[in-house]
């Protein structure tokens, strides 16, 4: 079983979680108790979520398809 090369992709998704903690770490030190920062914040965390979800759904799913590919090949 031959495996995707994923270093493009985690470049990418660590790249966006970075990007986002550098935001909530910029937020929380620069900016007072405004609305711009909490969203910026909230934007940042979010960022972060959504880049977690996609590398973890992403990989399972692949893992799932190549499975089945297998299995497939096998019978």
């Amino acid at each position: 079983m031959t495996r995707p090369p994923w270093k493009l992709r985690r470049r990418a998704i660590f790249g966006s979680m970075i990007f986002g903690g550098v935001v909530v770490a910029y937020t929380a030190i620069r900016w007072d108790s405004t609305s711009l920062a909490e969203t910026l914040a909230l934007g940042g965390f979010a960022l972060i979520a959504a880049a977690v979800a996609t590398y973890t759904g992403g990989a399972a799913y692949e893992d799932v398809r190549l499975h089945r590919k297998d299995d497939s090949e096998n019978t």
